[in-house]
């Protein structure tokens, strides 16, 4: 697991701006701390010059968008600090890199330094705040530590780390630092853990051929989700999906109800529209005593006439048709249905990512199921071998 916090750097007081990037990066880049240089790497620049690439990106930017401002931010760096022993430097490495690019869309230059000198491994990603082309400056939006922690969340469940749950704001000591024994997930999302230790045990040649045709980003997020919803349970899980599949089979029927009366509402105003308009006609066929030339002449409109008059006579007794009444009716069953939408499209945008998460820990404990199946059977045909060779 890690623990990441997303800072601003800005201009040193009394410094440049050159000094201020060199100044920032020289500490990152320490010899003693990323064991000289071995675990380092970089993007849109070279280790060597990325300050200046930086500053020249910087340059572009001040010298045809705008001039540098009081307080400049300079760069950005997300610190990532690992539980101690659960990963290797060049992991972590590899690790920071793939954040900073899903971060930044590889828009940023940046540079990763691993640093090895404390009990956890922990990265250093400064990211140039002026795109590789000096067209745009990086925009901090107000959930960009979240996204990041998000980011990271989901590279350590992919790549079989644990993850850990932030403590409370007001518990927590040091924003950056590796939060204390205690904030993982609380008990009530201990099956969490086991998900994790299936989702990793036994990488061997039952685990190799799995996880061919099994999407292990997707778990990764799965496990968030479960974390993000405090679903303690797969039965709670199916529990909460049955539950939303019965109210979206509900919208759905009462939808389609709102369908069907809307439909009648409108055959009916239609009728009043067509009965008015061709009440002349059928008058006038009438007195021609039901001609048959009158009929071919006038065919379409009687049959209009006829069908409008059909609608008429379904009307219960009691009943009229009005066409005020009607259409005032119409406006509220069509807003009930636009409401009935509207909670139908949020119930099954969410119930997609439910579906998702029942689906892929299914396919998980069906996986562990068939595997203790099979030692099982292992088992039973090697005892049995025992007794008949005693």
């Amino acid at each position: 697991m890690a623990a990441t916090r997303l800072m601003a750097l800005h201009i040193v007081r009394g410094r440049s701006l050159s000094s201020s990037l060199k100044e920032r990066m020289d500490y990152t880049e320490n010899d003693l701390k990323t064991e000289e240089k071995k675990y380092i790497s970089t993007y849109g620049c070279d280790i060597e010059t990325a300050d200046e690439e930086f500053l020249l990106s910087h340059q572009q930017y001040h010298s045809k968008v705008r001039d540098i401002r009081k307080k400049e931010i300079i760069a950005y760096q997300i610190r990532q600090s690992f539980k101690p022993g659960e990963i290797t430097p060049d992991k972590a490495n590899e690790i920071g890199y793939e954040l900073a690019m899903r971060f930044t869309k590889g828009k940023y230059a940046f540079t990763v330094c691993t640093h090895t000198d404390k009990a956890h491994i922990h990265n250093h990603i400064i990211f140039n705040a002026i795109s590789m082309d000096g067209k745009k400056k990086f925009r901090n939006f107000y959930f960009s530590g979240i996204a990041v922690r998000r980011i990271s969340d989901i590279l350590c469940a992919e790549n079989g780390l644990s993850i850990i749950k932030p403590a409370p704001y007001a518990e927590r000591k040091s924003h950056g630092r590796y939060s204390r024994k205690g904030h993982f997930y609380d008990k009530r999302l201990e099956f969490l853990k086991d998900i994790e230790a299936k989702l990793h045990e036994g990488k061997g040649k039952g685990y190799v051929t799995w996880a061919r045709r099994f999407n292990a980003k997707q778990m990764a997020k799965t496990i968030l989700f479960l974390q993000d919803h405090k679903i303690e349970s797969y039965e709670q899980l199916k529990e909460i999906t049955d539950e939303r599949s019965g109210k979206l089979q509900k919208l759905k029927d009462s939808m389609k109800e709102k369908e069907a009366l809307l439909s009648e509402n409108k055959k009916r105003q239609q009728a009043i529209i067509d009965y008015s308009k061709n009440r002349s006609i059928f008058e006038s066929y009438k007195k021609s005593g039901y001609s048959k030339k009158f009929y071919a002449e006038h065919e379409s409109e009687l049959l209009i006439y006829k069908a409008a008059e059909e609608v008429y006579k379904s009307v219960p007794k009691g009943q009229k048709l009005n066409m005020q009444k009607l259409r005032d009716e119409y406006g509220c069953i069509l807003e009930d249905k636009k409401k009935e939408f509207l909670e139908y499209a949020q119930l099954n945008k969410d119930m997609h990512e439910y579906m998702i998460a029942k689906k892929n820990l299914e396919m998980l404990y069906q996986q562990n199921a068939e595997k203790n199946e099979k030692e099982g059977r292992d088992k039973r045909t090697r005892n049995s071998h025992s007794e008949n060779v005693l």
